[in-house]
């Protein structure tokens, strides 16, 4: 057996060489699956074409049937190849499965098997003619040969359609990756359709082997010119689509290209619901990403869903020559820092309270050191003076003198006493923890004038009050202390008699007020403002008190979830209203 090896069979030689080539230099991205599928490409042309050099390299018809019988090793699964290739870069991952390469593959096993056995049943090729002067056989195509033929057609048709629909899909960035792959793609296309329909320069040579590598040396150019599978699929799908942060990009037009798995889960939304739609549209109710979209805000801004918080981070995408391709926007989830946020807000605010709380109860103490220790002086002192009067006045056997004194120093214990009784219900309302229960007012207020009783006597003063009373909530030892102080102050600064006049009323948001109005003079606005703080006593010539009592209240009151307040118009004898406001629920 002898070799002559032609200008064709050079061709094709070169045509194998370039292709092994090819794959040299796409071999350090063949971690990207369409890399990958390339250089199989590659090396199914290799084989073609080195196949095709031995054919046109002999003179024996039987050589030249055999070596093209041997070609279909690599042309029986290129077109499976350049499918899966523009599968791969199409980011259609979800079809690049081992079970559907085997269904792909089926076929041109089978067709692999019928040219090997084609002289037993010639549905491949019906006759082969020879053509000595142009040493070319001519094969004379059976149904089967169309069969595989129109399978193959369809693959790379619908591999070029992978790469045109990409068009649509990916940023502008990529688009001219892909218009690089559309061109390299045509090269094979009309190189087979020439063979198979003889309007071919030199009949009976295959261009499409040669027209394959021409593809392959175009992307190797694309890979080298514009580094294309550096961040396409690889990078793209290792990093985006495994981040734990949402990624999403919108075109110049405000149309959705790409998100990743996360950004799918936070909006709850599937990529084939988002992809491709108008951001607007589609997730209109998140306004204030809209509003940055539209006003090309960049920069971080904050939204939240139902149960979560997100920030955004939105930056511009420019392609090569610096016209604007989109935004790239970038979801953090900050549900974690912003429960924490808010639990130190709350944190703080109880730490501001509790301080607040001490610093007035230490302005309390520091008011009754100068405010209190007199009166208490007072008493003390005349008790013990008076003792040692007594003393004397037993042996001089006065009783009415002595009954004087045992006057004043009862006067003077009772005194002593309800100071500290006061100061203790100051200090201990803070932070005693009592139950809230339904109020028995009519009871309360009964045992409140009891208490008072001497005093109403003594001043003749005259109280009305409701027949029936609303419900509210407290408690009830508190409140009578709030009714004793209350009375007590409008007995003190009531007119002569005093006249008081006692009521309560539903009000809005499930309250109640309660309210206790004398007949006095009335309080200015400045002298207003001076009650319920600091033991403040308005009249101390006028009337006995320690400047305790409005405290007592405000300190109770505001305890028991509610509020206090005055209201006078200084006019003499309208005197004053104070009330306080209790919770029904």
């Amino acid at each position: 057996m002898s070799y002559n090896f032609t200008i064709d069979s050079i061709i094709e030689f070169v045509t194998a060489l370039a292709a092994l080539i090819t794959i040299v230099i796409l071999w350090n991205n063949r971690k990207s699956p369409e890399v990958k599928y390339l250089i199989y490409l590659q090396l199914f042309v290799a084989i073609w074409a080195t196949m095709y050099a031995f054919e046109f390299g002999t003179s024996d018809l039987q050589t030249k049937i055999l070596w093209s019988k041997l070609s279909y090793f690599g042309i029986a699964f290129l077109p499976v190849s350049y499918f899966l290739f523009t599968t791969a870069f199409s980011q259609k991952d979800h079809l690049l499965t081992n079970r559907n390469i085997f269904l792909l593959s089926i076929i041109p096993v089978i067709t692999i098997g019928l040219i090997l056995t084609n002289d037993s049943h010639h549905l491949v090729w019906t006759k082969v003619t020879p053509d000595p002067v142009e040493n070319i056989a001519h094969y004379h195509h059976g149904p089967l040969f169309w069969f595989y033929w129109i399978y193959a057609q369809a693959l790379t048709i619908s591999g070029f359609f992978n790469l045109v629909h990409s068009m649509y899909k990916f940023t502008a960035y990529y688009k001219s990756q892909i218009g690089i792959l559309i061109v390299a793609s045509l090269f094979p296309l009309v190189a087979n359709l020439m063979y198979v329909t003889n309007l071919n320069p030199f009949p009976g040579f295959d261009w499409t082997p040669v027209s394959f590598v021409i593809t392959g040396l175009i992307v190797a150019f694309g890979i080298v010119r514009y580094r294309m599978f550096d961040l396409v699929p690889y990078a793209r799908n290792k990093v985006i689509d495994t981040m734990d942060d949402g990624a999403m990009i919108i075109n110049p037009e405000g149309f959705i290209e790409d998100c990743n798995e996360a950004a799918c889960l936070i909006f709850n939304l599937s990529k084939k619901e988002l992809i491709p739609s108008l951001f607007a549209e589609k997730l209109g109710k998140y306004l204030v990403l809209v509003d940055a979209l539209n006003s090309k805000k960049t920069g971080n801004i904050h939204f939240e869903t139902e149960n979560k918080y997100y920030q955004v981070r939105i930056s511009p995408i420019y392609y090569k020559n610096k016209n604007f391709s989109g935004n790239l926007l970038l979801i953090h989830d900050i549900t974690t820092i912003k429960l924490a946020e808010d639990e130190l807000k709350k944190s703080n605010k109880k730490l501001l309270e509790e301080i607040e709380k001490k610093e007035k109860l230490i302005e309390d103490l520091d008011s009754f050191a100068h405010t209190v220790a007199h009166d208490l002086k007072n008493s003390l002192g005349s008790i013990v003076s008076s003792s040692d009067a007594m003393t004397e006045i037993i042996q001089t056997d006065d009783t009415k003198y002595l009954m004087q004194l045992a006057n004043l120093i009862n006067k003077s214990a009772a005194k002593t006493m309800q100071i500290t009784q006061e100061l203790l219900i100051l200090a201990t309302v803070s932070h005693q923890e009592i139950s809230k229960s339904q109020l028995d007012m009519n009871s309360i207020f009964n045992e409140a004038k009891l208490q008072l009783a001497d005093n109403l006597n003594e001043s003749k003063a005259k109280i009305t009050e409701p027949v029936t009373w609303p419900v509210s909530l407290g408690y009830s030892p508190w409140i009578e202390e709030v009714w004793v102080n209350l009375l007590s102050n409008a007995i003190k600064y009531g007119g002569n008699p005093p006249e008081i006049t006692v009521g309560a009323e539903s009000i809005k948001n499930n309250k109640v007020k309660f309210w206790v109005k004398d007949n006095g003079n009335g309080l200015t606005e400045e002298e207003q403002k001076q009650l319920f703080k600091k033991y403040v006593r308005l009249a101390p010539k006028k009337v006995d008190g320690h400047g305790l009592g409005l405290s007592i209240v405000k300190r109770i009151v505001e305890k028991l979830d509610g509020s206090v307040g005055v209201e006078s118009t200084t006019a003499a004898g309208e005197g004053c209203t104070f009330y306080f406001v209790l919770p029904v629920e």
